[in-house]
């Protein structure tokens, strides 16, 4: 009877608090209905066995709030607290805080937007379009070291891949970045000519002198010798980064004396641009690339007595725009013994006689496009079955290029023999549409003259064209 009494007065106690609990809680409405007196004995008992009526148990109330749930439905009525500073503003899109409205807003929003990127981050100190950037076409003050040019279209900086993107020096392609304006020298070997510190007005007198004395990294800017011999008479050995390039508008010949006029050691990368180099003797190439890397552009190696260039040692290549021959004995224009060569509008002349245009070995890496691959011999004058040729110029059949058929005799130059193999006027109207341009080729040829620079339209193969 305990038990069954027990369970009847807590029965009831439960009811009546329940009914409390809606009475306190009800709509204003309801507080006219009576409601049960204060809970006493055994409801006391009971309530502290399924929780109290202050308020701060959670019941089935219809959704009703109390406590500290009231709280946090208030903290989010009034919104976010504002920001005091940029640690305040996480978002990326909006990492500045305006101090006029407490809002985390992009650069635009503050007084002084690039003030404001550039205290955030000195990488990327403009506000271009509501956000921080690098750099613009009139701004590029932080493209510096191995990304100096500012890509205009992403406001980013990147590296040169070109000399016209250096003017104040040139692009050490092998690296991406600029030499240092301040690495420029002049070379002018005009007699008499004394000791010099390489200014304009005071240039060295050799390339040995200037790649000696000058600054890590150099920029030789070559001017023509005025005067016996009319050439640079001297061989050197490249095994740093150096650029050696004509004086605008002159035409400076280099000839090797004792080896080749420039030999490319394995440390060494050489930018060449405008330089002649002719008539090297002792059977000499006029460069060999002995492991390091070479870019050669608008250039005359002819008629050195050991051929034109040679790639050895896992060297490597990047010929445009040039002349290359060996025209006064049998020897090749280009031979790729162990690396690797990429040609491009330029053109390869074998030598008087049993030579090629170019030769190679197997395991070299060869490519060559909208170029003009002659020889004075009636077998191919190309011998490197894994090279891979595309809208190329030849006497033989290739297929993806123009076959011109053999050549009858040197009428097709101006002056096949002395090395000057700018077009004559009788050469094949095929060589005329052979190349096809494409985006990034070069915009003008060996002598200046533009190119179409549309992309996929057709062009003179070879180093030269007829304007």
């Amino acid at each position: 009877m305990t038990i069954s009494s027990s369970n009847t007065t807590t029965s009831k106690s439960m009811t009546t608090r329940l009914q409390t609990r809606a009475c306190l809680l009800a709509p204003s409405w309801l507080l006219l209905v009576a409601c049960p007196g204060p809970v006493t004995g055994a409801q006391e008992g009971a309530e502290d066995e399924v929780g109290t009526s202050d308020g701060r148990e959670t019941a089935d109330t219809g959704g009703t709030t109390t406590g500290t749930e009231t709280s946090e439905t208030e903290t989010s009525e009034t919104g976010p607290e504002p920001c005091e500073g940029p640690e305040d503003c996480e978002s990326a899109e909006a990492p500045f805080c305006d101090d006029l409205s407490g809002e985390c807003v992009g650069c635009e929003g503050v007084m002084d937007p690039d003030g404001a990127c550039a205290e955030l981050d000195a990488g990327v100190p403009l506000c271009v379009e509501n956000a921080c950037v690098q750099c613009t076409g009139e701004q590029d003050a932080a493209c510096v070291d191995l990304t100096p040019i500012c890509d205009v279209e992403t406001n980013t900086c990147i590296g040169c891949s070109g000399h016209e993107e250096c003017p104040a020096s040139a692009c050490n392609i092998a690296e991406g970045n600029c030499f240092d304006p301040a690495s420029v020298v002049h070379v002018d070997g005009d007699n008499p000519c004394g000791a010099g510190d390489g200014s304009d007005e005071s240039p060295y007198c050799s390339l040995s002198e200037a790649l000696l004395d000058a600054s890590e990294d150099p920029v030789l800017i070559v001017h023509e010798v005025v005067g016996d011999p009319l050439v640079y008479l001297e061989s050197n050995t490249i095994s740093i980064s150096a650029a050696i390039f004509a004086a605008p508008g002159e035409s400076p010949v280099v000839r090797g004396s004792v080896s080749s006029a420039l030999t490319v050691s394995s440390s060494g990368h050489l930018y060449v641009s405008g330089i002649s180099i002719d008539s090297t003797a002792g059977g000499s190439v006029g460069i060999l690339i002995q492991g390091g890397q070479t870019w050669i552009e608008k250039s005359r190696i002819v008629n050195n007595s050991g051929g034109g260039i040679v790639v050895d040692g896992g060297g490597s290549l990047v010929l445009e725009n040039s002349f290359v021959g060996g025209n006064t004995t049998d020897v090749d224009a280009l031979v790729v013994t162990d690396g690797s060569a990429t040609v491009i509008y330029s053109t390869l002349a074998g030598g008087a006689a049993a030579s090629n245009a170019l030769s190679c070995e197997a395991g070299a890496t060869v490519d060559i496009r909208n170029s003009l691959l002659v020889s004075r011999q009636s077998e191919d004058e190309v011998v490197c079955d894994e090279a891979i040729l595309s809208n190329n110029a030849l006497e033989m059949d290739v297929a993806e290029n123009t076959s011109l058929g053999e050549m009858p005799d040197t009428s097709w130059f101006v002056s096949y023999m002395s090395g000057d193999f700018s077009l004559s006027g009788a050469h094949p109207e095929a060589i005329e549409m052979a190349a096809t341009w494409l985006d990034g080729d070069p915009a003008t040829d060996i002598e200046g003259d533009a190119r179409p620079t549309t992309d996929g339209m057709p062009d003179f193969a070879g180093a030269d064209r007829i304007p």
